[in-house]
């Protein structure tokens, strides 16, 4: 009985993704600040989407990820101080399946995998030394419970991890972290839509087309 259940649902998501696909995808976009740790310091990524919805059910894009925060490094080269700050960048590579449970709650399930490299520079007078640069490839999987107090605004919770595919090892950093984000959701989109219902952009996204 399990197993002819978890089939059947099996079945009905294959069948809600490919319902979407098939329909004309929207173009989206969001940006965010995802707080982690990195070697035991607070770690604020922000990172910049863009990709297509399928059906409001279904998004695939990329974007641009960066550690926004200040962790530093000093050591002593022949009898100076050297202050280094910690570089952390990667493109990233996105799916994202969405579950609307009710008009005001909604569950997003995305997966990022990335590219890009982590490093170490060092400010010496006027000229800026990169050190222990090396290529990293993270993948976050993550979970996201969105209430909606309407179309055009909401809240958000997001949690998640952080897993180093292919990380670091020059710099004596633990990557690896938990991921988590509160914020305001804002719709620009369905925005737009609301001042502007009489113009063919509106239309299409009021019918998800």
């Amino acid at each position: 009985m399990f197993c002819l259940a978890g089939f059947t649902a099996k079945c009905q998501f294959i069948d809600t993704l490919q319902a979407a696909i098939e329909r004309k995808g929207n173009f989206s976009f969001c940006f965010n600040t995802r707080n982690s740790f990195i070697g035991g310091n607070d770690a604020t990524i922000f990172g910049y989407m863009v990709g297509v919805c399928f059906g409001k059910k279904f998004t695939v894009g990329g974007g641009i990820n960066s550690l926004s925060s200040s962790i530093y490094h000093t050591k002593y080269e022949n009898g100076d101080t050297l202050k280094g700050k910690l570089s952390f960048f990667f493109f990233s590579y996105f799916a994202e399946y969405i579950m609307t449970l009710s008009k005001h709650w909604r569950i997003d399930i995305p997966v990022s995998i990335g590219i890009g490299s982590a490093s170490m520079q060092y400010k010496t007078n006027t000229l800026l030394k990169t050190e222990n640069n090396k290529m990293i490839m993270p993948l976050e999987p993550q979970v996201e419970v969105d209430y909606n107090f309407n179309k055009y605004c909401g809240l958000y919770t997001q949690v998640g991890y952080r897993y180093m595919l292919i990380n670091n090892n020059l710099l004596n950093y633990n990557f690896n972290s938990v991921t988590y984000s509160v914020g305001v959701l804002i719709y620009p989109l369905e925005i737009y839509a609301g001042l502007f219902p009489h113009t063919k952009w509106a239309k299409m996204i009021e019918n998800g087309d």
